[in-house]
Parts: structure tokens; sequence; C-alpha cells
């Protein structure tokens, strides 16, 4: 029986918009805990269904405006 080939697609996390949170957590350069919730902060969390999302271009725009986060921590 003959093998089953899958197209390889691979996206730098720079284009693509909507992030998973640990291509996320890998982006920011943060934890677990604290990229959640920065991405809550931000207001950049975008839910499918069970699924968590981070909107890459919210983050973005967040952080040109802001200089600083104040988590409450």
């Amino acid at each position: 029986m003959r093998e089953r080939q899958r197209d390889m697609t691979i996206a730098m996390l720079s284009d693509k918009r909507l992030l998973s949170m640990e291509e996320f957590r890998v982006y920011a350069g943060l934890g677990g805990n604290v990229a959640r919730n920065v991405a809550e902060s931000t207001g950049a969390i975008f839910r499918v269904g069970r699924r968590v999302l981070v909107d890459r271009v919210k983050f973005d725009r967040f952080c040109d405006d802001n200089s600083e986060i104040d988590l409450g921590i």
C-alpha cells in the first residue's frame, strides 16, 4: 500500500495573524501565565469554540501605542 503524502506548508509567525497560545509565547518571549495575562489585557484574545487564539496585529498595535504594561502582579 502506498503511503499518503501530505503537503507541508510552513508559515512564519510574522506571516500569521492568529497565533495559538504556544506560538504567541514564542512570538512575545513570555511564559505561559504571563502570555495569557498580556493577551487578555491587550484585548487580543480571539476564541473559536474551545480554541483560544491571539490576534498578533492587535497585540503589535498595542505594543506600538504603549511602552509599558501594568499587569497588577
